[in-house]
Order: C-alpha cells, then sequence, then structure tokens
C-alpha cells in the first residue's frame, strides 16, 4: 500500500490543498490530525490522546490524513528533556513508529513550511514515499491561478491579459495571487462600483 507523501515548501504555495485534492480525487475521507489539541496538561495526556487519534484514523480506513505544519508540533523534542519534561520527545518517538510500522490503508500527507524544524529522523526513508518542495509558481502557473480565481467570481478570464498581468505577479505564491484579485475587485467596487478593468488588476500586482 502506498504510505503518503511529505510536501515542504513556501506557505501559500497549495499544500494543505493538495491534500484535499488527494481525498478528494480518491473518494476517501479526508482526516486532519491537529497537534495542537493532541497536547494536554496532565502527565501522560498528551501520549494517550495521540494514541487514541492514531487509532482513530486506523479504525477509519481506508482515509487520508492530513497531518498540517506538521514542524510546529515536531520540533523542539532535542531540548523537550529541559522544557516540558520530555513530553515532545515521547510524542515525536511514538508518531514515527506509528509512520513506520503502521499496516493499515491509511494514507499519510504531511504539510511542511520549515524543513529546519523538523527531526531529521521523520524524513528517513520508509516513513513516506517520496517528499516534494513546493516552490513559487511561474508565470504560466501565475496565469492559471488568475483564470481560476477570476472565474471563481464571475469575471470572464478571457476579457483581460492575463499573459501581461502574470509577469507582473513575479514572486508571489497562488493565495497572493487570489488576494490580488480580490483587492483589485474591492477597488473597481469602491470605485463606483464598476467592471473590473486590466488597471485594477496591474495596480493589485504593484
Amino acid at each position: 500500500l502506498p504510505r503518503g507523501v511529505c510536501l515542504i515548501g513556501v506557505p501559500g504555495t497549495g499544500k494543505s490543498l493538495t491534500a484535499q485534492a488527494v481525498a478528494a480525487s480518491w473518494g476517501l475521507p479526508l482526516l486532519r490530525l491537529d497537534m495542537s489539541r493532541i497536547l494536554g496538561g496532565l502527565v501522560g495526556q498528551s501520549e494517550g490522546q495521540m494514541r487514541e487519534a492514531l487509532e482513530l484514523a486506523e479504525a477509519m480506513a481506508p482515509c487520508v490524513l492530513w497531518a498540517d505544519e506538521l514542524e510546529k508540533a515536531l520540533s523542539g523534542s532535542e531540548a523537550s528533556g529541559h522544557t516540558d519534561g520530555g513530553v515532545t520527545s515521547r510524542l515525536v518517538g511514538s508518531f514515527l513508529t506509528w509512520l513506520q510500522e503502521r499496516t493499515s490503508a491509511l494514507y499519510v500527507v504531511a504539510t511542511v513550511n520549515r524543513i529546519g524544524g523538523l527531526p531529521p529522523e521523520l524524513l528517513r526513508a520508509g516513513r513516506f514515499d517520496a517528499c516534494f518542495f513546493c516552490d513559487l509558481p511561474s508565470p504560466a502557473e501565475l496565469e492559471e491561478a488568475l483564470r481560476i480565481h477570476l472565474a471563481r467570481r464571475r469575471q470572464s478570464p478571457d476579457a483581460f491579459p492575463l499573459d501581461r498581468i502574470a509577469p507582473k505577479l513575479a514572486g508571489f505564491t497562488p493565495a497572493e495571487a487570489e488576494q490580488a484579485v480580490k483587492a483589485a475587485l474591492t477597488r473597481a467596487f469602491a470605485d463606483g462600483p464598476r467592471p473590473l478593468t486590466t488597471d485594477d488588476l496591474l495596480a493589485a500586482a504593484g
């Protein structure tokens, strides 16, 4: 059975959306592992809640388990013995052992913004099928992002010279490209309201 993927990259490049798309394309339930809710204040509570969460996920298999912003939950494990009595270190060990030894039909999609915050053993071969870096989009990809977000807001993408607007968004993430479309629409609405123009989009990109 496929084990899963680890998606590493800049925030706003679609890592979380990829996890949702995997579940939707396979027609499987999507479970989100929220590590912040696993941590408890009582002795042994965090470890018990981690075990219960993983057992619940396995009971719902086949499904997709989305471990979002994993580095925030697993960072600091090396100093855990001095800061939290070793709780984080034990959680990391429990999670890594489960990743390695699980046999259920459960596909894990882990999203990471900063690889420096991860324990190196997480990326060891056998825990994920592959790790992918999600980079900033090319002008052609930004053009496609603009097309999608304009259409979602009942604007005709063909009415705008997207091949001229997209290069102005160089260095933008897809999330920032969506925000540029929103800002352009807000500008057009505040000034009238009137129809969206190319100048509005260029101003939002500037």
